[in-house]
């Protein structure tokens, strides 16, 4: 192997690990509420890439090092922007989960009135 090959690998395999450490930034607010959905999301994330990474970029040539270069990736991602982006996520997962309220409570009102109008049609009240 030559050493460009060696260095576009191994830049591949930070570059994939920052996008896992996004990911996990990124599921981090859900998983306070929802610890195991979080987790299968990121063990899934976690295993997409590693299968990316060893066919696709490494054409089944993965060694330990590239393995240690999506740990580095996710680690330094986190470390750096991850800190800054971590409030951006937790605001995007309230705004999402108000969203997710809202129409819950619309659907679950018209449920009610769908009910309602059923019982006065079955006591001839319509």
């Amino acid at each position: 192997m030559t050493p460009e090959t060696a260095f576009f690998r191994l830049v591949a395999s930070l570059l994939l690990g920052a996008a896992l450490g996004l990911l996990y930034g990124f599921l981090r607010p859900l998983g306070r509420r929802h610890r195991h959905l979080a987790d299968a999301l990121v063990v899934l994330g976690a295993w997409w890439v590693y299968i990316y990474l060893g066919f696709g970029v490494c054409a089944g040539d993965l060694r330990l090092g590239y393995v240690w270069g999506l740990l580095a990736g996710a680690v330094v991602w986190e470390a750096t922007a991850g800190r800054w982006l971590q409030p951006v996520f937790s605001g995007i997962w309230q705004i999402l989960g108000t969203m997710w309220g809202l129409f819950w409570h619309l659907g679950k009102n018209f449920c009610n009135l769908r009910k309602f109008c059923l019982h006065l049609g079955k006591n001839g009240l319509q």
